[in-house]
């Protein structure tokens, strides 16, 4: 019985390290996802499916959850939403399946973030009402967060791409509204990087208004927050952080502007500033790219045009950024259309037709998904079996750690009760010499009673010789026995005897007084000796054959010579040594 329980208890025990390890190698690949999704990611994804492949989905974390949603926005920032609409919709029933206890926020019905992330889908996809209502949701569940640094961020960016959804709409009043809301919740949280933000929404806006000066007054305080902000950032993370890519924004958004009122050259030189800007982010460079290769079809500088839009097709693999490359198709178009090249315009018409048909596709992806959900079930329950056999040779290898452990145990136990023995022996062997201190200590004491008792009657004795009360049949007794009575109180035997029970059992004292003052006489320790042992003035007089005004008189000179001052006790002192 007491094996079955043992067994029990390493098991949940060793379950819970596993669980934890599994923990700790999730957060280190998320960190890895989080430092690669701008500047690599490919890797940033590879490290993405990684966790996916290793993680519990019958215990899903908050890390878990988290890598699944940032691999849903890296597939979303290359166009492939659909792809992404299924992690962000595992990302939904990852969370529910996390006990409130668990999360970050307890009080949230939905993760936000996960909610803004599919309303941004819908935008991109221009069902605006649609995207509304996932940024309105996001916004409830924002205004439940505990933690209000959190909270303001999250309502600042869902104010952001509701104005974007009232911009687009030309109600330009309530995009502002929302703008300057979002840009005064900034201002608390006061990040540079967000600042820089919502100067570019407000810039995206006056660029709608063609008000020049409010767009160049908005782009000048982005570069003001970028110079003041670059100088709390170390050099060699400047080119990574949000700062260098929101200012890299700025350049690009001046570019589109310039380009949209067919100011081409103007516009390339703020694209090319944009692509130099961000390097370091590689999502962000096909639209840059196909935005200067319309700018050189626009000035007629076709074979420069027709070079980028072919570089930019051929950097682009698979079916990431979908729209750059219809963009990049269309540019190739407009080419061979002004260069009367018929034969290479008909195969780039064919090329547009087969990306038309494969965003067909996506069109119908609603019907596909349930049957990719199912597919990814499948595979997750074929997972989940392929665990159960590993977690069935895990126990085989527990159980024999449990006997090791078992028998390690006993082991333990036995020296255990070695050193117990040990112990006792050691407090009886203390007790022993507490007894025998004790011991001596009566025995003083007796002493110290013995030689008042003796001294009292010998003072007796001295008192009826000198009132002539011995008997007169003694032939001149007197001289002779005060002689010997004198010899007997000032015996040196039975002081040196007293004095050596006394250092028996206050070993330092004499020692410890020296130190103190080092003019003390012999009679001074011997009084200090009876005043330790609680000897009052009359027991102290009796003992030493003195007076006891001569006792009062020692007392008072001890104290003097020890410095004492007229409130501090002479016994307490002594007391304390």
């Amino acid at each position: 019985m007491f094996l079955k329980a043992l067994l029990s208890v390493f098991l949940f025990v060793n379950a819970s390290l596993y669980q934890d390890d599994l923990e700790q190698k999730i957060i280190r690949l998320k960190d890895s996802v989080i430092f690669y999704k701008n500047s690599d990611p490919d890797k940033a994804v590879a490290f993405g499916f990684e966790v996916l492949n290793i993680a519990n989905y019958n215990k899903p974390t908050i890390n878990h959850l988290s890598v699944n949603t940032l691999v849903g926005e890296i597939l979303a920032s290359r166009n492939l939403d659909a792809e992404a609409l299924g992690f962000y919709d595992e990302s939904l029933k990852l969370f529910q399946a996390i006990p409130s206890e668990d999360r970050l926020e307890k009080e949230v019905n939905l993760p936000p973030w996960v909610l803004l992330n599919i309303g941004n889908i819908y935008f991109n996809n221009k069902n605006f009402k649609k995207a509304e209502k996932f940024y309105y949701d996001a916004l409830d569940n924002f205004s439940l967060y505990k933690n209000q640094e959190a909270k303001n961020y999250g309502f600042s960016t869902v104010y952001d791409n509701l104005a974007m959804i009232d911009l687009l709409r030309e109600n330009y009043e309530q995009a502002e509204t929302l703008y300057l809301k979002s840009y005064e919740i900034r201002k608390n949280n006061n990040k540079v990087e967000d600042l820089m933000y919502s100067n570019l929404g407000l810039m995206s806006l006056n660029m709608k208004k063609k008000d020049l000066f409010k767009v160049n007054s908005y782009f000048s305080e982005i570069q003001r927050l970028f110079d003041d902000g670059k100088t709390s950032i170390e050099n060699d993370k400047l080119e990574d952080s949000y700062l260098m890519r929101n200012y890299g924004y700025s350049f690009s958004l001046m570019g589109k502007y310039y380009q949209l009122e067919n100011n081409y050259q103007v516009a390339i030189d703020y694209y090319s500033k944009a692509l130099e800007l961000l390097n370091n982010f590689p999502v962000d460079l096909p639209v840059i790219e196909s935005d200067i290769g319309e700018c050189y079809l626009g000035l007629n500088k076709l074979n420069k045009a027709l070079s980028i839009a072919q570089n930019n097709l051929s950097k682009i693999k698979g079916n990431f950024f979908s729209k750059e490359k219809k963009r990049n198709f269309k540019i190739l178009e407009g080419v061979f259309i002004k260069k009367k090249d018929y034969k290479n315009l008909i195969r780039v018409k064919d090329s547009l037709l087969s990306q038309a048909s494969f965003g067909s596709v996506f069109k119908i992806g609603e019907k596909f998904n349930e049957l990719e959900s199912n597919i990814l079930l499948n595979q997750k329950r074929s997972e989940i079996t392929q665990n159960k056999i590993q977690y069935n040779t895990y126990l085989y290898i527990l159980i024999i750690g449990a006997t090791i452990l078992f028998f390690s145990l006993i082991s333990l136990r036995l020296n255990f009760n070695l050193q117990k023995e040990k112990t006792e022996k050691s407090q009886n062997e203390k007790k022993i010499l507490e007894n025998e201190l004790n011991h001596k200590k009566i025995q003083l004491i007796n002493k110290s009673n013995y030689i008042t008792q003796r001294n009292k009657n010998l003072n007796y004795l001295l008192d009826s010789i000198e009132k002539n009360k011995v008997s007169k049949t003694f032939q001149d007794p007197s001289k002779l026995i005060k002689d010997k009575i004198k010899m007997i109180l000032n015996s040196e035997k039975i002081n040196n005897r007293f004095e050596q029970q006394f250092e028996e059992v206050y070993p330092d004292f004499f020692k410890n007084l020296i130190f103190i003052e080092s003019k003390l006489t012999q009679q001074d320790l011997k009084l200090c000796a009876y005043l330790k042992m609680n000897q009052n003035t009359q027991e102290i007089a009796q003992l030493t054959g003195s007076s006891i005004r001569t006792v009062e008189s020692q007392k008072y000179r001890l104290k003097k010579k020890l410095s004492l001052e007229k409130n501090n006790n002479l016994i307490t002192f002594l007391h304390s040594i």
